[in-house]
Formats: structure tokens, C-alpha cells, sequence
């Protein structure tokens, strides 16, 4: 009688065990998925080289593995991208970081939060054929540039500066998608633009020379990643793990990757007026201007002591107000380099 009870006792256990196991079971089943922090960006213009590591990290699925949802839309250029994402129409934004820099001193609620060139690349590409030994040669000469585009606050100071009265200039503002086929066509003698994006462009169809502003005087912030100072305090850890894998991006096509990173451009955007020919081109002819910034040691990461030196050329050119200070600008709390490897590597 004894072990007929402890049978039967056993065996309502087992059965409420099971049905309980069951249960926690089909609730699990039930419980959605985390869903993926969603942020919206907004680009400066149509993928072009500095975007490789934006589409690569798509395209290896490094976003979706740091549980981010990032929507990205075209521009047309970096101070339209400044006013969007400062007025809070997207989280965050790929600019001109001069842009950027003028926006905030007028009160945009926009700041850096990663550098990834190491010298300005805004300069003047004109025709070979031209005698220009310095600035003061392009007096009387017809340049074409974008108006709203990232080198327009600049080229007054630019030429004042080097001695060279607008008045004896023939700028004509065009729109970004025109000034390298008005160049081409010969409408014009030269255009102002970013020169080792827009190199390969033009030199097998009309010869080319260029001069860099950045070696006459004005080396502004370069290219990186703005964002909105609501959005930082709203959605400031995918924010971060964003320009960190983007950060750890760039490191990863530095190192060797800049094929992987053209193809994976054009998977992304086949209809893109690019290629992946041309994207590897524009890589080459910047990846001197690549590297860290001062004393940093990772893609992004920028330095007190070179926006101190941006911040002087940018108010000896009168386009941000003197005396504001570089944290005004820029912050490096949203890259975690570590972070951004471990996703890179599929850690």
C-alpha cells in the first residue's frame, strides 16, 4: 500500500512539473523580440566615398548585431543636412563638419560627435591648361560651386584672406549634381569642391589640377557625424553604438577592406551614379587624408588641440563668432572603440 501512494504521489509531480515547464515555455514563445532602436539620418549627398563605411556596415549586417534600425536618406548638401538634423528632423547626420561648426555658433542645437579626415579636402579643381601659381591667379577666371553646399560660408574669407577681391572673381552658383559636368562641358575654368572625391570625376575627360585651401590658410573640420543634442539625451546608447560601429567600420577599410567596402556600396545602392571602380579611386586619392586626429588612436576620436586650431581660422574668417570653445562643438562620449571591434569581428 505504501508504494502504490508513492507512485501515485510521484507521478502528479512529474505531471505538474511537465505542464509547468510548458507553460513557461509557451511564454517565452509568446514574448516579442527586443525591438531594434530605431535612428533616422540624413546624408549630405549621394553615396560617394565617404559613405563606404555606412553601406558596409549595412551590408555585413554590423547594425542590425548593435540592435539599431537606421533609416538614411540622400541629401543635397551639408548645410541643408546641419539645418535638418539641428532643428530635430533626424537624429543624426553624415556633413561637413565646418558646416556643422557654423550652425551650432548660431544657436542650431547640432554637435561632432566623430571626425574621420585628418585634413580638409574643400579646394579648387581647374583646368591644367591654366598658369595658377597662387591664389591670386584665379582673379578673373570662372569658377562654378554649390550654393547651401558646405563651401559656400568659405570662399569670401578664402579669397580675402589671400589677397583676392570677389569683385575680380566670376563665381556662378550651380547645383551639386551640375558642377562637375559644367566643368567638363567647359562652362567653366574651374569648381570648388571636395578635390580627392572629385578628382576621378574629371581627369579623363577634361585634365584637371587642383589647389587645396587647407594649403592656403583654411584647413576646416572635415568630414564626420553630427547629431542632435535632444536626440543624444533621448537616444544617446544606440546613438553610440552607431558612430562606434561606423568608427570600427572605417578602421576595418583602412586596413585593407576598400574592395569589400565599394562592392558592398553597390549592393546596397545599385542605382547609384557611382561605382565601385570609382568609389576605390576617390578612396586612394584621400587616404592620405585618413588617419587619427592629434593624439587619438581610432577612427572618429577627435582632438581639443585641432578643433582649437579650426576654431581660429573659422573666426579670423568671420563665419563663427570669436570666442566660443571647442567643447561648444565637438564630443568624444559616443565612441566606444572597444565596443565597436567586438561587432566588427562578430564578438
Amino acid at each position: 500500500m505504501l508504494r502504490r501512494i508513492v507512485k501515485r504521489h510521484y507521478s502528479f509531480d512529474r505531471r505538474q512539473v511537465l505542464a509547468s515547464l510548458l507553460a513557461v515555455a509557451a511564454l517565452g514563445a509568446a514574448t516579442p523580440a527586443v525591438a531594434a532602436d530605431k535612428l533616422t539620418m540624413r546624408l549630405e549627398w549621394s553615396p560617394y566615398v565617404m559613405h563606404l563605411p555606412l553601406y558596409l556596415a549595412m551590408e555585413k549586417g554590423w547594425f542590425k548585431a548593435a540592435n539599431l534600425d537606421v533609416a538614411m536618406e540622400d541629401g543635397n548638401g551639408s548645410i541643408t543636412t546641419v539645418q535638418l538634423v539641428g532643428n530635430g528632423k533626424f537624429d543624426i547626420g553624415h556633413a561637413a563638419l565646418s558646416s556643422m561648426a557654423v550652425g551650432a555658433s548660431k544657436g542650431l542645437a547640432v554637435t561632432s560627435v566623430a571626425e574621420y579626415m585628418q585634413k580638409s579636402p574643400l579646394g579648387i579643381i581647374y583646368d591644367a591648361k591654366l598658369d595658377v601659381k597662387s591664389v591670386k591667379d584665379f582673379a578673373g577666371k570662372k569658377l562654378v560651386y554649390t550654393p547651401g553646399s558646405f563651401e559656400s560660408p568659405f570662399l569670401e574669407p578664402f579669397f580675402a584672406q589671400n589677397g583676392v577681391p570677389m569683385s575680380s572673381l566670376s563665381l556662378v552658383g550651380v547645383t551639386a549634381a551640375a558642377k562637375i559636368s559644367t566643368y567638363i562641358s567647359g562652362g567653366a575654368d574651374g569648381f570648388v569642391g571636395t578635390v580627392p572625391a572629385d578628382m576621378p570625376h574629371v581627369t579623363d575627360k577634361r585634365p584637371a589640377k587642383s589647389m587645396l585651401f587647407a594649403d592656403y590658410g583654411m584647413n576646416l573640420p572635415t568630414f564626420g557625424i553630427i547629431a542632435n543634442t535632444e536626440s543624444l539625451k533621448t537616444k544617446g546608447p544606440a546613438i553610440k553604438r552607431f558612430v562606434s560601429v561606423v568608427s570600427a567600420a572605417w578602421a576595418y577599410i583602412i586596413d585593407g577592406h576598400i574592395d569589400e567596402a565599394a562592392a558592398a556600396v553597390m549592393k546596397q545602392r545599385p542605382n547609384a551614379s557611382t561605382s565601385v571602380a570609382r568609389l576605390k579611386a576617390e578612396f586612394l586619392n584621400q587616404a592620405s587624408y585618413f588617419g587619427t586626429q592629434g593624439k587619438t588612436t581610432f577612427p572618429g576620436l577627435q582632438s581639443k588641440e585641432e578643433w582649437v586650431k579650426a576654431i581660429k581660422v573659422m573666426e579670423a574668417a568671420k563665419v563663427i563668432a570669436a570666442g566660443t570653445k571647442p567643447e561648444q562643438y565637438f564630443t568624444n562620449d559616443y565612441i566606444d572603440a572597444a565596443y565597436g571591434k567586438s561587432i566588427v569581428a562578430g564578438k
